[in-house]
């Protein structure tokens, strides 16, 4: 058992050579003789575990700085996706050109078997009403999705049976995982759904900022063309 004594002199060591940091400067003769128990067995010299804790600190960081530039070279490319629909979005003209570059452009550009809209206001156009895209009944669709509505958060993950139903329609059983924006205040424009059949395809914890700036472009687009009770 460690003595009283032993532990003070410890103790003492340690501050005089935290108070004194250019002690071994002055002693070098002392780092070879000052062995340290090692994990495989046997002792290493006091430098030769300072330089594996340095190995394994630059080790570390090097881990860190991939991964910083990992997530950096994602926003990049998320953020240049979003101005390239946000131009491309600008230059459509009518509201049927507008739901085609939608569906085929995040299909695109997230890898995904189908994205559909699933707007709750009628189109200014009466001559389009009839298009899968309008929603006749539009407190059906509401109730499952009243959460998501209420919030504006996009959601991102395996959703529920009737869920995946009412957004997919026939193909909602390949629908392994998706995201769901609403699209405008408490969803008034609608909704959008991306799925994939590959259930970690879209999974909880992706960047709902990016998602959530997405909609509003897409919304701010579709706006013009739609019957909106406060617009």
């Amino acid at each position: 058992m460690t003595s009283d004594a032993q532990v003070i002199d410890e103790q003492a060591v340690a501050e005089y050579l935290r108070d004194h940091r250019d002690f071994f400067e002055h002693n070098l003769w002392l780092l070879p003789e000052l062995r340290l128990p090692h994990e495989a067995g046997g002792a290493i010299s006091l430098v030769e575990r300072q330089v594996a804790m340095l190995r394994a600190q630059n080790e570390t960081q090097r881990t860190q700085l991939e991964e910083l530039l990992a997530v950096a070279r994602e926003n990049d490319r998320l953020n240049t996706q979003l101005h390239q629909l946000t131009l491309l979005l600008m230059a459509c003209q009518d509201l049927e050109g507008l739901m085609s570059l939608i569906s085929s452009r995040l299909r695109r550009d997230y890898s995904a078997d189908v994205a559909n809209l699933l707007l709750m206001a009628p189109p200014r156009d009466a001559g389009l009403a009839a298009r899968g895209e309008f929603v006749r009944d539009t407190e059906a669709l509401r109730g499952p999705f009243q959460h998501l509505l209420t919030t504006g958060r996009p959601f991102c993950g395996r959703l529920k049976v009737e869920q995946r139903e009412l957004l997919f329609g026939e193909r909602a059983d390949a629908i392994g995982s998706a995201v769901v924006l609403p699209l405008g205040k408490e969803g008034r424009v609608g909704l959008l759904a991306i799925g994939s059949g590959d259930t970690q395809r879209f999974v909880p914890g992706s960047d709902v900022s990016f998602l959530t700036r997405m909609a509003q472009v897409i919304a701010a687009a579709l706006t013009p063309h739609l019957q909106l009770e406060d617009a």
